[in-house]
């Protein structure tokens, strides 16, 4: 069959992202982070959280990559939730993606019998061991676990599929498949919403020409005070706000500034907020609450509609969560003509943007360490390892949304697993805690340091990529599982640095003194050999790369 147009375009794109790429990786293989990143485009998601999702290797069930939602909020193994939220919404997206021209039934026919078994709450996971991978048994225990325990709170469940091919044509057969993979999450789920998804190349075309709007419109209540240099302060009734910050219905994470301290929870600022907003009698909202902060390099302002060039919340974030959370719990959004203090900053400087961050918040009882990504020693990170070729992700998404390519793209928390793997020697904490890894103001101070030499995070990223290239099965020769490749790569980075270093003794100042990393293969191959066959002896499991035994007997060697 000829390929037509959107067929060539798309593989061209394709080709030439992959040609981006500093490490080698196959076209099915690019393919499904491709796809995935297309039809996530609105989650705001990170190449890393992507990858975290692919789950296509062996054992898949026909399922190349699965991620579970709560609240918008992408759950990993170790996301701290909060159970006691009343309202919820729980959504489970399913991706299989294959670079034929064609669409199969028996890809339909596969997201059945697979659902059928993982998805039976009577039935357990561990008697699927043998058919299905750890990676797939994982992902789906996340999402059966929030939705038993948020059961009480009759939460809103969305399961979506989505089948992506370089196809153009969609078979009547294959279609008409459709409907009995609906009636069996109907049978599972009775009151889920089921969504199901044929993504072509015109259709992936699309997806990756749509480009996410940045630019967001805030109604205020009446003329806001501007000033010369495009800034302004207003009043903005509530349900106003609560619609700026919301989409669909779910909290438009995006818009707050990624690094600044979570929500709090049920504090007592956030408990009187509550109260406030749910006493409509009350003195007006914005007489009791020091309102918000918002930072954009340009606002716009026509008739009562201020249209923000990508804004960032960076002080109100609690007052923000709450005033999400009473609208959304109602069945019915009210008119709540309750004002809210909006303050919008034109600011486009990064450093200056940082300062009014830290001044907007100084007022309140924010640990200086909740400011990560703020501090001094991040911007110096972001513009020593630019230049030398990565890219910092110190504002979240930042270089992904720029069309960086992905192998060059470093996130804080991958630098702080590197950091903590061979600085630190901690590999088991560095598996075990990925996303709250640097929660610890302590362990964060020891990695983000001012009294580290810059050069090291350049180092530490150098030796990590290429322990990862080293792993793969067909560079290593040992044939490793995608689950053990992520179990032992921090192990095996930690030994790698100790060699390199010559000893543990001041190895930040040993590994950032070294001209530049060059790491010969035989030490890849030891510190692998040594990691891999410890790791399989005690066991060979998360529980033990996320123990101390593993590293205590590493450590003795």
């Amino acid at each position: 069959m000829e390929k037509n147009n959107d067929q060539i375009i798309l593989e061209k794109i394709i080709e030439s992202k992959i040609a981006e790429l500093e490490t080698e990786m196959s076209y099915s293989n690019y393919f499904e982070i491709y796809t995935a990143s297309e039809i996530l485009k609105d989650h705001d998601l990170t190449y890393d959280d992507i990858e975290d999702g692919i789950v296509g290797n062996g054992g898949d069930g026909g399922i190349d990559s699965i991620y579970v939602f709560l609240n918008g909020e992408l759950l990993k193994e170790d996301t701290e939730i909060n159970y006691n939220q009343k309202k919820n919404n729980i959504e489970l997206v399913i991706i299989q993606s294959k670079t034929s021209r064609s669409f199969s039934e028996d890809v339909i026919v596969k997201f059945r019998e697979t659902s059928e078994d993982l998805f039976n709450l009577a039935s357990s996971l561990g008697d699927f061991t043998k058919r299905y991978n750890k990676e797939l048994l994982d992902k789906v225990r996340i999402f059966r676990t929030v939705h038993e325990r948020l059961l009480k709170t009759f939460p809103r469940v969305e399961i979506k599929y989505f089948y992506a091919t370089q196809g153009h044509e969609i078979n009547d057969n294959v279609t008409g498949k459709v409907p009995k993979l609906q009636e069996t999450i109907g049978r599972l789920f009775g009151s889920a919403e089921f969504k199901f998804e044929f993504i072509s190349a015109r259709r992936l075309l699309e997806m990756t020409r749509n480009i996410p709007l940045t630019s967001r419109i805030l109604e205020v209540s009446e003329s806001p005070i501007s000033t010369a240099s495009g800034s302004y302060v207003c009043l903005v009734e509530l349900t106003k706000y609560y619609e700026f910050i919301s989409d669909n219905g779910k909290l438009a994470r995006s818009i707050f500034e990624s690094n600044v301290r979570d929500y709090q929870g049920s504090v007592t600022v956030n408990t009187g907020i509550k109260q406030t907003l749910s006493n409509k009698d009350s003195e007006n909202f914005w007489y009791l609450n020091n309102g918000v902060t918002i930072i954009t390099p340009k606002a716009v302002l026509s008739g009562k509609q201020l249209t923000i060039e990508d804004p960032q919340i960076v002080n109100g974030l609690q007052t923000s969560h709450e005033i999400y959370r009473f609208f959304s719990s109602l069945d019915t959004l009210i008119n709540d003509e309750r004002a809210i203090l909006v303050r919008i900053i034109k600011e486009s400087d990064e450093e200056a943007r940082d300062r009014i961050i830290r001044a907007t918040n100084s007022q309140t009882n924010i640990p200086p360490t909740s400011l990560r990504s703020s501090d001094e020693i991040h911007r110096n990170i972001e513009d020593f390892l630019k230049a030398n070729n990565f890219y910092y992700d110190r504002k979240k998404n930042f270089y992904k949304n720029e069309g960086y390519p992905i192998s060059n793209i470093i996130s804080i928390p991958y630098l702080a697993q590197a950091m903590m793997s061979i600085i630190l020697f901690k590999p088991d904490s560095a598996r075990a805690r990925p996303s709250t890894l640097i929660n610890s103001d302590t362990e964060y101070e020891k990695i983000f340091s001012s009294f580290l030499p810059i050069d090291i995070y350049l180092k530490v990223i150098q030796i990590m990529k290429s322990v990862e290239n080293f792993l793969k099965p067909n560079v290593c020769g040992i044939a490793l599982e995608k689950k053990d490749i992520t179990n032992i790569k921090y192990y095996v980075a930690m030994l790698v640095g100790i060699k390199i270093a010559g000893g543990n003794e001041q190895i930040a100042k040993k590994i950032a003194n070294l001209p530049r990393i060059d790491i010969p293969g035989e030490v890849l191959s030891d510190a692998t050999e040594i990691a891999s066959t410890l790791y399989f002896k005690l066991g060979g499991s998360d529980q033990v790369a996320k123990g101390t035994e593993l590293l205590n007997q590493l450590l003795k060697l």
